[in-house]
Parts: structure tokens; C-alpha cells; sequence
């Protein structure tokens, strides 16, 4: 036991130090009037300092034994509630309950960063690739005369891969901070679809790839943030559009909306190449691209699982299902009414 301990407990124990010697000087000047004998009044006090430091050396050793109990709290140990006051029991109670608060979320914040980590050296190794892709078509260029028209349209093509990858990446980052961009509103669903759809009309032109609208209601209205909206459905038109071109024939990305009760059911289906029964149930892991991947150098493996992300915050359900030569659709689900929480 070191003295600051020691100093510690007497000043803990002053109050009642200072009563007791108070009632034992009151006591003993009572006796000094009404008892004679001075070696009575001798042993009396005698009584009441050996029960005085009984009870002291009583308290002592449950002091230290609390104040080392506190200590384990440190190295996250349960602590054994026998022997203490309840006032004590309440306080180490308190105490190893802010400290596993304090250390779940020092694991959560871990946990994060890990994953963070992870996700960003992934992504600067896969920006590397169309960086090398571009050096080699200079490379060529300059050695075996390759036409200038040539080289600057295989360079415009990795040059937009880039792009994708650093607007996906902005967009993860963005989610980090997402209760402070977020703004639920009433959003007419059909129209916000079809706003994203006009933005794409480019690409889907040089795609071959048109869309098809059906909807019951023009003005289904569902609680929803327009911007993080807008952004999942981008995503998941690009990629419709992507695993959909064909030059030789005329796909279609089928577009629906139905409501039921308070449910709405938004379905996005394209007539692509589909998806890999084995690479269904992963293609919301971060950089997984899966056997189309192979096939499409401009699959990231980021974009779906921003979209995840997206609408887990949102709280609206997001589900998948493909069959490969036939197509892939994804369906939203949405609450027309105000969701009370954001995860």
C-alpha cells in the first residue's frame, strides 16, 4: 500500500475521526464531574481507542481493497460486487459501464479505420492499372508509331476509368460523414427517376440502350433524401447500361413502380449479360468485380457497394437477383412515410 493510498483514506475518513474524538472529549469531561477515579477514565478511553482503530484497520483494508478493484476496471476485468458498500457498487457499477462504452467504441472506431484502410490501399492499387495502361499506349506510341487518334481515344477511355474510380471514392468518403448531409423529404419518386434517367441519355445512346418507364401513379411520393437518392440510382443505371451495350441489337432497361400500403417497390431491370450464381451473393463486397470483371476493365467493385451503404443509411431495402445471357434486376424499397431513425 503506497502513502498517497494511506493519505488518501484519512482524508476520506476525517469527518469521522473528528466525530468520534469529539464524543470521546465530551465523554470524558461528563466522567471528570461524575467519576473519581481517574484509572476508570484511563481505561475507558483505553476501550474506545482500541475499538476506534479496530474499526479503522475494518475500513482500511476495504479501502484498498475497492481502490484495487478500480484498477482491474482498467484491464477490462469483472470486478466482484462482495464486500462493498452499495454506494461503492454503484460507483464501480458506473465506472466499468463507461469503460466498456468508452472501449466498444474504440473498437468500432477501429474497426472502421481498418476497413478504411483496406478499402483506400485497394483502390489506389487498382487506380494504378489504367495509369500503367496509359504509359504502355505512350510507350507504344512512341516506339512502333502507333496512329495519334488511336492512342488519344484508348487514353480517353482509361482517362474516364479514372475519373469513375475518384468520383466512387468521393462518394465513400462523403458516407462518412452522412447524418450531417442528410435531409429527409417527400420526393416524387417517378420524377427523380426520370431525372437521373435524362442525365444518362448520352450513354444511353452510345450504348444501345434505351429505357422503358411503367408506373401505375405518376406521383408516388416517398420519404427519402433526394441527393443520396439520386446517387444510388445513378449507380445502378450505369451499371445496367455498362453490362447491357450491344451493337448489334437494341436492349432496354425496364423501369417499374408499385406501391403497396405503405411500401413502394422501385425495379430496375436490364437485358445484360447477368451475373454469376457463384458472385451473387458478394457483389456488395468492396473491389469484388466477380467473372465480369474479367471481361469489363472498367468494373471497380466500389460502385455496388456504395450503393449499399447508401441505402442501408437511408433505411430502404435493396435486393439483387440475375441469371446470366438473361439480365439482372435490383429492386428498391422504400417507405412512403417519415422513417424516425438513421442508422
Amino acid at each position: 500500500m503506497s502513502m498517497k493510498l494511506f493519505r488518501g483514506f484519512l482524508r476520506d475518513h476525517l469527518s469521522i475521526t473528528a466525530v468520534y474524538f469529539l464524543s470521546h472529549i465530551l465523554i470524558s469531561i461528563y466522567c471528570k464531574f461524575y467519576i473519581s477515579n481517574s484509572i476508570q477514565l484511563l481505561y475507558m478511553f483505553s476501550i474506545y481507542f482500541y475499538l476506534f482503530v479496530i474499526f479503522m484497520g475494518f475500513r482500511l483494508v476495504r479501502y484498498v481493497s475497492t481502490h484495487r478493484e478500480i484498477q482491474r476496471l482498467g484491464d477490462n476485468v469483472e470486478v466482484e460486487e462482495k464486500g462493498f458498500t452499495c454506494g461503492q457498487q454503484a460507483a464501480i457499477a458506473l465506472i466499468y459501464q463507461i469503460h466498456r462504452t468508452y472501449q466498444d467504441q474504440i473498437y468500432e472506431i477501429k474497426a472502421r479505420t481498418d476497413n478504411n484502410h483496406k478499402i483506400i490501399s485497394q483502390w489506389i492499387h487498382n487506380l494504378k492499372t489504367p495509369l500503367s495502361v496509359i504509359d504502355l499506349i505512350l510507350q507504344n506510341h512512341k516506339m512502333n508509331g502507333t496512329p495519334s487518334g488511336q492512342a488519344l481515344q484508348r487514353i480517353e477511355g482509361e482517362k474516364d476509368l479514372i475519373l469513375n474510380m475518384l468520383s466512387q471514392m468521393l462518394k465513400f468518403f462523403r458516407l462518412e460523414h452522412f447524418t450531417r448531409d442528410y435531409t429527409p423529404e417527400p420526393v416524387n419518386l417517378l420524377e427523380s427517376l426520370r431525372s437521373v434517367i435524362n442525365s444518362k441519355r448520352n450513354q444511353y445512346i452510345y450504348n444501345n440502350v434505351y429505357p422503358m418507364v411503367e408506373t401505375g401513379d405518376e406521383n408516388i411520393i416517398v420519404m427519402t433524401d433526394s441527393k443520396w437518392n439520386a446517387v444510388m440510382l445513378e449507380q445502378i443505371i450505369t451499371n445496367a447500361v455498362k453490362y447491357s451495350a450491344s451493337k448489334e441489337e437494341t436492349k432496354y432497361i425496364h423501369f417499374r413502380i408499385e406501391q403497396n400500403g405503405d411500401q413502394v417497390m422501385l425495379s430496375i431491370r436490364d437485358e445484360g449479360i447477368g451475373i454469376d450464381k457463384t458472385d451473387l451473393q458478394r457483389v456488395f463486397q468492396p473491389f469484388f468485380t466477380g467473372k465480369n470483371g474479367r471481361t469489363h476493365r472498367q468494373a471497380t467493385g466500389i460502385g455496388l457497394y456504395v450503393t449499399s451503404e447508401i441505402a442501408r443509411k437511408l433505411g430502404h431495402g435493396l435486393k439483387i437477383t440475375s441469371t446470366v445471357n438473361v439480365g439482372t434486376e435490383v429492386k428498391i424499397s422504400y417507405l412512403s412515410k417519415m422513417k424516425e431513425s438513421v442508422t
